[in-house]
């Protein structure tokens, strides 16, 4: 329905940044790696992989060395601490981090300098280490998508909608905000995923603004107030509005439940019809009423027909 998005990466050399300070990581050795691309979010320790194939060592990922990692290696006879060390630059890594203030030898900093892997050091503890870069690399590398549509809150569900352009979506969010919904986005939506949620905004440069045509743009919190407006929303229900079209099936029951792919999360999707006289901001709101409904574990189509089945068995005795 949408391309997929290209898979996020950043270089080395962001680890440096002033975001990352308070690691108080320095650059030991392979300056000239710096601009390889980190492309997952997950750090990678060792461990284990060490003593066996290291295949299970995966390139894109930041391999921080601790101590019982440092140990391991050293407590090996020299070729064959030698040899370990050699194999672990022939993988295709991308950086090595040491923490707690441990040095390691001086043939590790030299491979690493002649193969341009950056080796970083820091003087904090591993799992403190693990856990800052975790956060910072999850932020820097989760899926990103951009869609034209319009993001609201409504009764506390992020409603995200979608569909051409003059159909309707800003002039049902106008209408929703007046009756005292909240706007996250109106025309453009920036969406990240982060631990399988999906949250989405809007760019800074026109927060809060919506177009409407024959008026212009608007600014909805100068006209509204803070409490019409909301930076920032997990997206729960996907609505997309579309001309009626003449002789398209759409859905009557409301016991199918199709969803709509986004970012590799599969949300609750709704097709609207548009027709001219309806009231989309009360249809909307019903939308959201039912889907929290449903959140709580009643499906009002799914009972009636039970209820109906119950009622057919027992005639049919």
């Amino acid at each position: 329905m949408h391309p997929n998005p290209p898979v996020p990466s950043i270089p080395v050399n962001e680890l440096l940044s002033e975001e990352l300070a308070e690691l108080r990581l320095s650059l030991v050795a392979g300056r000239a790696g710096l601009d390889r691309e980190l492309t997952h979010p997950r750090i990678q320790k060792a461990g284990l992989a060490l003593t066996g194939p290291l295949d299970k060592l995966k390139p894109g990922r930041v391999q921080v060395l601790g101590l019982s990692e440092v140990s391991f290696m050293e407590q090996l006879p020299g070729e064959q601490r030698a040899d370990l060390i050699a194999r672990l630059f022939e993988a295709p890594l991308t950086c090595f981090v040491l923490s707690r203030g441990l040095s390691y030898t001086p043939h590790f900093i030299q491979l690493a300098e002649e193969k341009g892997v950056p080796l970083f050091a820091t003087s904090l503890g591993t799992s403190q280490l693990v856990e800052a870069l975790g956060r910072f690399l999850e932020g820097r590398l989760a899926l990103r998508q951009v869609l034209h549509g319009v993001l609201l809150d409504i009764y506390g569900l992020g409603v995200l909608l979608l569909g051409e352009s003059g159909v309707g979506k800003s002039e049902a969010a106008l209408d929703l905000v007046v009756r005292g919904h909240r706007l996250v986005s109106d025309d453009v939506v920036e969406i990240i995923r982060l631990r399988g949620v999906l949250t989405g905004n809007g760019p800074a440069l026109t927060r809060y603004h919506m177009e409407l045509r024959g008026l212009g743009i608007i600014n909805i919190k100068d006209l509204f107030g803070v409490a019409a407006v909301r930076e920032k929303k997990d997206i729960d229900l996907v609505v997309r509005l579309e001309p009626w079209v003449e002789g398209k099936s759409y859905e009557r029951l409301g016991i199918e439940e199709p969803t709509f792919p986004l970012l590799g999360v599969s949300l609750p999707f709704i097709e609207m019809p548009v027709t001219p006289g309806k009231n989309l901001s009360v249809l909307l709101e019903v939308a959201a009423r039912n889907q929290l409904l449903k959140h709580r574990g009643y499906h009002p189509a799914k009972e009636l027909a039970r209820r109906l089945d119950e009622r057919i068995q027992r005639r049919g005795r």
